[in-house]
């Protein structure tokens, strides 16, 4: 087993949910099974009160560091200060073999699940071959070892859970995105603020895979918006394009990620963005976050062994491997094999310009769905 540390980063207005997501943490230490958990937040006084009971906490080890400048809307702001937060974790690390958990305090894991992820890590993150199942070779990885993920979504590449995520310190460095205009742009748009999820993973694999370089730049085209995203999903899975994105980014989640939520009751996340108007100082008050609240029906609506099943969902959200795994190792029957290595080698080869043309007219049809439907154009790009 791999020495593991954990990196905690931010604060949560209440202590119960505190204490409870330290919990685990703290007995997987006492057991053994992880090495030091450093909590990393600002040093803005008026997060005292939010984090005096790690004070009787003598197992976790604070570091408070100043509060970046950061300007723009809740969203831009939000990925600023995760980034930091997350390098100061990283600097007090030095072991590039050894596994990082970095995990937020209102986001609350069994212990059970944690130790399955620590334990058996080199099984469950083990190098995939860029050579497919079928036969095609893929663009070289760019992770040494998959990274664990409690959910992300099949129809909106790189919308992964980035509350908690395992893999090693090695890989997890490259959880430190470095925005650039375009990203803050977006972020600043209406309703996208899950593009705050979107980059953080995306740029991850941007240079590999040409193909995402556009969607990442235009994921306005996107807001996260339900009635929207209704009309849209089936016009996305009319279009060829799509469909290399789709497969492309399966690929990804297949070769480099491992996605498990465990079972019902597993994981439980109290984020600010569904307590706006929480009265923290009543946990009862306190309302927890999809898809972990209904994880038995979001798995039902995966359709692993169909390729389209969970596509055709206004949201795909994938809560464990069973989908990409069967759509690379198992006929489908909604996507002949041929199909689907046409798909995989045009994917791969996108950088020699092969599908610039659909590309063009993806983009396109975008831009006449969302001003048709918001009755405005899109932002200048």
């Amino acid at each position: 087993m791999r020495p593991t540390d954990v990196i905690v980063t931010g604060f949560v207005k209440s202590p119960v949910v505190l204490e409870q997501s330290l919990a685990p943490l703290r007995a997987l230490r006492f057991d053994g099974v992880i090495r030091h958990i450093h909590y990393v937040s600002w040093d803005s006084p008026e997060l005292d009160p939010w984090l005096a009971p790690l004070s009787w906490m003598s197992d976790i080890k604070l570091t408070r560091v100043p509060q970046p400048g950061a300007n723009g809307n809740a969203a831009q702001r939000g990925v600023a200060y995760q980034v930091t937060n997350l390098d100061a974790g990283l600097k007090l690390l030095n072991d590039e073999d050894a596994l990082v958990l970095k995990t937020r305090p209102d986001f609350i894991a069994t212990a059970r699940l944690l130790r399955d992820k620590i334990m058996n890590f080199d099984r469950l993150c083990a190098p995939v071959s860029r050579t497919a199942p079928n036969g095609i070779e893929m663009p070289a990885p760019v992770l040494a070892h998959k990274i664990w993920v409690p959910w992300a979504d099949a129809n909106n590449p790189f919308g992964y859970e980035d509350a908690a995520f395992l893999g090693t310190l090695g890989d997890i460095r490259h959880m430190v995105t470095k925005l650039d205009a375009d990203d803050l742009d977006v972020l600043g748009a209406d309703m996208c603020g899950t593009y705050a999820h979107v980059v953080r993973f995306g740029k991850i694999f941007r240079e590999r895979w040409p193909l995402f370089k556009n969607y990442l730049r235009h994921y306005d085209y996107f807001p996260n918006d339900f009635n929207y995203r209704t009309r849209l999903v089936p016009a996305l899975r009319d279009d060829a394009f799509f469909w290399h994105l789709v497969i492309a980014h399966a690929w990804i989640l297949y070769s480099q990620f491992h996605v498990d939520c465990g079972a019902a009751g597993d994981v439980r996340f109290y984020p600010n963005y569904v307590n706006e108007d929480t009265d923290w100082s009543r946990p009862e008050t306190i309302k927890p976050s999809s898809p972990y609240d209904c994880v038995d029906e979001w798995r039902a609506g995966t359709h692993p062994g169909h390729a389209q099943g969970c596509v055709n969902h206004v949201y795909a959200r994938l809560l464990d491997d069973a989908w990409q795994t069967a759509l690379f190792n198992q006929p489908m029957p909604d996507l002949p094999p041929a199909t689907l290595a046409g798909l995989m080698t045009h994917a791969a080869a996108s950088g020699d310009g092969r599908l610039a043309e659909f590309e063009t007219a993806f983009f396109a049809m975008l831009d006449r769905f969302y001003s048709g439907y918001w009755k405005r154009p899109r932002r200048a790009a």
